[in-house]
C-alpha cells in the first residue's frame, strides 16, 4: 500500500514538471494579467459607480424642477388670464379713448360752426340796426308835430279816466313778459331732461347688450367648467380602476411566477421531445384534421397520479391524434417526405375502443378507472379509451394486489409509483429507470409551459394597462386647465357684476330724471295756463281802454281820416314793434 502511494506521489510530481516544462511561465505571466485586467476592471467599475451617482443626481434634480413647475402651473395659469383680462380690458381703454377723442373732434367742429352761425347773425343784427336808422331817416319825423301833441294830449285825458284799466295792462305786459321768461325756461329743462333720459336710454341699451355678451362668455365658461371636472373625475375614476387592474394582475403575476419556480421551472426538454413537439405544430399547420398529442390532450387531475397515468399510456403518450385515417396518412407521407422521424398516430374514425367497465369502479375505494383520473375534450374521448381501457390506478401495491389477486378481477392495475400487474398476473416493478417519471413530466412541462404562457400575457396586460394610463390626461394637467378656467370664470363675473352695477346706477338716474320730468310737466302746464290767463286779463283791460277812449278820440280819428285810436296806434307804431320783434329773434338764435 505504502509502495503504491510512493509511486503515486512521484507520477504526480513527473506530471507536475511536464507541465512546467511546456507551459514555462505562461501561467505566472496569465496570473499577473488576471491581476492587472482585475484592478482595471475594479477602476472601471469606480468610475461607473460614479457615472451612475452624477446620473441620479441629475435625476432627481430634473424632478425636483419638474415639480417646482407642476407646482407653480396653477398660478402662471391664473396670472395669464388675468394678463389677458388686462390685455383686453386695455385695448377696450384705447377704443374708448379712440372714440371720445371723435366726438371731441366732433364737438369741436360743432363749437366752430355755432361759432360761425353767431358771428353770421351778430353781423345780420348789425346790418338790420342800420337798415332800421336808414328806413326811419327816409320815412321823416312820421306824423306832424301837431298830431303828436294832441295825441299825447288826448292819451293824458284817457289815461287819467283809465288809470285802474291802464296799471292793469301795464302789469299784465311785465307778468307776461316774466312768464314767457319762465316758461321758456322751463320748456328747455323739459327738453334737457328728454334729452338725459334719450341718452340713458342709449346707455342701458348697450350695457344689456354688454351684459348678454358677458353673461354668455361666463355660461360658457361654466360649461367648460363642468366639463373639465367631469373629464378630472372620469380620468380619476379611469386612473383608479387601472391602477386596480394593474394590482390585480401584479398579484397573478405573481402567483404565476411563484408556480413557475415551484414547477420545476429550470427543467430542460430532451432534443428528441422538442423535435417531437416541432414535428406535432408542423403538422397541425398543414393540415386541419391533427389535434395534437395525446399526452398534451390530456393531464391528470392531480399530480399524484403523473407517474400512474403515463405508465398506463405507455408509448401512447407521444401518439398523435387525427381526426381520420386519411389525415394519418397523409401525414405519415409528409413525415417521410421532410425526414422528420417516426410517429403513432390515433385516427379517431377507426379506433373502436371497449367501453370502461362500471364495476371497476366499485373494486376499491382506492382504486380508480384511469379514464376517470384524466381530463381531456369529448372530441378525442376514444383515443383516451383506447389508450387506458379498463385499466386502474391504485394508492398502493397491497391495493393492486388485492383487486387482482383477492377479487380476481380483469383489468391492468397499475400504482401510483409506476408499479404494474398485468392482467396474466405478471408484476413489473417500480421505476427504477427515469422511463415512465421521465414522462410524468409531460404534464409537468405543459403545465409550465401554461404558466409561462399566462406570466407572458399577464405581463402583455400589464403594459397595456402602463401604455392606456400615459395616454389618460394626467390629474395635474386637468387641475391646471380647471384652476384657468375658474380664473376666467371670476374674472368674467367680475366684468358682469360690474356692468350689472353700472346698469343699477343708470336705472336709477333714469328714474330720478323720470321724476325730475314728472315734476316739470306740471310746472310748464302752470306757467302756461299762467301766461294765457295774463294774456286775457290784458286782452280785457285793453278792450275797455279802448271802449273808454272811443269818445276821446272820435273827432281826433275822424279829422285824421282813420276808424279808431287802434288802427291809429298800429299805424304808428307797426315799425318799432316789428324791429322789437325782430331783435327778439336775433337774441333766440344765440
Amino acid at each position: 500500500m505504502l509502495f503504491k502511494l510512493f509511486v503515486a506521489e512521484n507520477r504526480i510530481n513527473e506530471v507536475k514538471e511536464d507541465i512546467e516544462s511546456l507551459h514555462g511561465g505562461s501561467i505566472t505571466q496569465a496570473s499577473e494579467q488576471r491581476m492587472q485586467l482585475d484592478a482595471s476592471l475594479n477602476s472601471q467599475k469606480k468610475t461607473q459607480a460614479k457615472a451612475y451617482k452624477a446620473v441620479n443626481r441629475q435625476e432627481r434634480q430634473i424632478k425636483l424642477v419638474e415639480q417646482r413647475i407642476e407646482t407653480r402651473q396653477p398660478t402662471l395659469a391664473g396670472l395669464s388670464e388675468k394678463v389677458i383680462y388686462t390685455e383686453r380690458r386695455f385695448k377696450q381703454i384705447e377704443e374708448n379713448v379712440s372714440s371720445a377723442q371723435i366726438d371731441a373732434d366732433r364737438q369741436r367742429e360743432v363749437v366752430a360752426v355755432l361759432e360761425e352761425e353767431r358771428t353770421r347773425v351778430n353781423a345780420a343784427e348789425s346790418r338790420f340796426e342800420e337798415q332800421l336808422q336808414g328806413s326811419q331817416a327816409q320815412r321823416g319825423a312820421g306824423p306832424s308835430e301837431d298830431t303828436m301833441v294832441e295825441y299825447n294830449r288826448l292819451s293824458e285825458q284817457l289815461r287819467s279816466e283809465c288809470v285802474e284799466d291802464m296799471h292793469t295792462r301795464d302789469v299784465q305786459d311785465r307778468q307776461i313778459q316774466l312768464l314767457s321768461e319762465a316758461s321758456r325756461r322751463v320748456s328747455d329743462r323739459l327738453d334737457g331732461l328728454q334729452g338725459q333720459l334719450e341718452g340713458v336710454a342709449a346707455s342701458e341699451r348697450v350695457y344689456v347688450q354688454q351684459q348678454q355678451t358677458a353673461e354668455a362668455g361666463v355660461a360658457n365658461v361654466e360649461r367648460e367648467m363642468q366639463q373639465a371636472r367631469r373629464d378630472a373625475e372620469a380620468a380619476k375614476a379611469e386612473n383608479e380602476r387601472l391602477v386596480r387592474v394593474e394590482i390585480e394582475l401584479n398579484e397573478k403575476l405573481e402567483g404565476v411566477l411563484k408556480d413557475l419556480s415551484q414547477a420545476r421551472a429550470e427543467q430542460r426538454e430532451t432534443a428528441r421531445e422538442a423535435k417531437l413537439k416541432e414535428m406535432v405544430s408542423a403538422l397541425q399547420r398543414v393540415f386541419t384534421g391533427v389535434h395534437g398529442r395525446l399526452a398534451e390532450l390530456c393531464r391528470p387531475t392531480h399530480q399524484k397520479y403523473d407517474v400512474g397515468v403515463a405508465t398506463v399510456l405507455g408509448r401512447h403518450m407521444d401518439a398523435i391524434v387525427v381526426d381520420r385515417q386519411a389525415t394519418a396518412i397523409e401525414c405519415i407521407s409528409y413525415i417521410k417526405e421532410q425526414r422528420a422521424g417516426q410517429a403513432t398516430f390515433l385516427p379517431l374514425d377507426t379506433l373502436q375502443p371497449q367501453s370502461a367497465n362500471d364495476s371497476l369502479r366499485h373494486a376499491h375505494r382506492s382504486a380508480r378507472l384511469a379514464t376517470d383520473v384524466l381530463q381531456y375534450d369529448s372530441a378525442v374521448e376514444a383515443a383516451v379509451m383506447h389508450a387506458c381501457g379498463n385499466a386502474l390506478i391504485c394508492d398502493t401495491l397491497d391495493v393492486a394486489k388485492y383487486v387482482c389477486y383477492e377479487r380476481k378481477l380483469d383489468a391492468k392495475a397499475v400504482t401510483l409509483d409506476g408499479s404494474v400487474i398485468h392482467r396474466s398476473g405478471l408484476i413489473t416493478g417500480g421505476v427504477g429507470n427515469r422511463g415512465q417519471r421521465g414522462k410524468a413530466q409531460t404534464w409537468e412541462a405543459v403545465a409550465v409551459d401554461n404558466l409561462r404562457k399566462a406570466r407572458d400575457r399577464l405581463a402583455e396586460e400589464l403594459q397595456t394597462i402602463a401604455r392606456e394610463r400615459r395616454k389618460l390626461a394626467k390629474e395635474e394637467a386637468v387641475t391646471t386647465r380647471l384652476a384657468g378656467l375658474q380664473t376666467k370664470h371670476r374674472i368674467s363675473r367680475e366684468a358682469l357684476d360690474a356692468i350689472g352695477r353700472k346698469l343699477q346706477g343708470l336705472a336709477t338716474e333714469r328714474k330720478h330724471i323720470e321724476a325730475k320730468i314728472t315734476e316739470c310737466r306740471p310746472a310748464v302746464a302752470q306757467t302756461t295756463a299762467e301766461l294765457e290767463q295774463a294774456k286775457d286779463v290784458r286782452e280785457q283791460a285793453n278792450a275797455r281802454i279802448y271802449v273808454i277812449a272811443q269818445p276821446i278820440f272820435a273827432s281826433f280819428c275822424q279829422r285824421l281820416g282813420i276808424p279808431s285810436l287802434e288802427a291809429f296806434e298800429k299805424l304808428l307804431l307797426p315799425a318799432t314793434e316789428a324791429a322789437e320783434e325782430r331783435r327778439l329773434q336775433f337774441r333766440t338764435q344765440l
